[in-house]
């Protein structure tokens, strides 16, 4: 019987929040908006491009809320992993998970364009058999058509597989994919908060998954 476990990367994988607030903040400061603090950042980190944007600074057209993501990568892909870093625990959680069987993907709401930084400098090694951002046909979470492709490749069935993240994106993306969820505690998130969304899995730190997912 295969089976898998599913990752989204922001606040569960790494810790990215400081990178994205600033170079989100050098893209505003040029743009000529005012600077965001990280404890607004924490809030609207998971969403997909344009609700990231639109949560930030209000309403806008989406060409405007997508003109400002464009302005902001090419901050992220210069400057986007200087203070990142994986979750202490998190390297030995996925080696343990390999080691009893599990496919492993990892699935975010980045671009590919952002990922790919981070899978130079913190992913490549961490034994991902399957890494997706967003763009051309991967849709934004809370779609599920990303983890139903995943799950095709790894010919794994949804009641075998779990989707573990910090965000109600992640909530909602397992909720619509019908596989399991582990909503993690770690990350940018609160427990009251994720169970609005229907989160009733939770994991304190990257050990407990270890736990819970057996």
């Amino acid at each position: 019987m295969n089976k898998a476990v599913l990752f989204d990367l922001d606040g569960t994988v790494l810790d990215t929040q400081q990178d994205i607030a600033d170079c989100m903040n050098m893209a505003l400061k040029e743009l000529g908006y005012k600077e965001r603090t990280y404890a607004e950042y924490r809030k609207v980190i998971g969403n997909d491009a344009p609700n990231f944007v639109r949560k930030l600074l209000g309403d806008m057209s989406e060409e405007k809320l997508m003109y400002i993501w464009n302005y902001y990568i090419p901050f992220v892909q210069k400057f986007g992993t200087l203070k990142s870093k994986v979750f202490s625990g998190i390297k030995e959680v996925l080696k343990e998970f390999k080691n009893r069987g599990y496919k492993l993907a990892l699935y975010t709401n980045k671009t590919q364009d952002e990922l790919e930084p981070f899978i130079d400098k913190f992913l490549f090694d961490l034994g991902f058999d399957v890494m997706l951002g967003v763009g051309g046909t991967i849709d934004a979470k809370p779609s599920p058509t990303a983890l139903q492709r995943i799950l095709k490749e790894f010919d794994v069935l949804p009641e075998n597989a779990y989707f573990v993240g910090d965000g109600e994106t992640d909530v909602l993306t397992a909720i619509n994919a019908k596989i399991n969820c582990v909503a993690v505690l770690w990350g940018n998130r609160d427990k009251e908060f994720l169970s609005k969304y229907g989160a009733t899995v939770f994991a304190k730190n990257p050990e407990e998954l270890l736990e819970i997912i057996k």
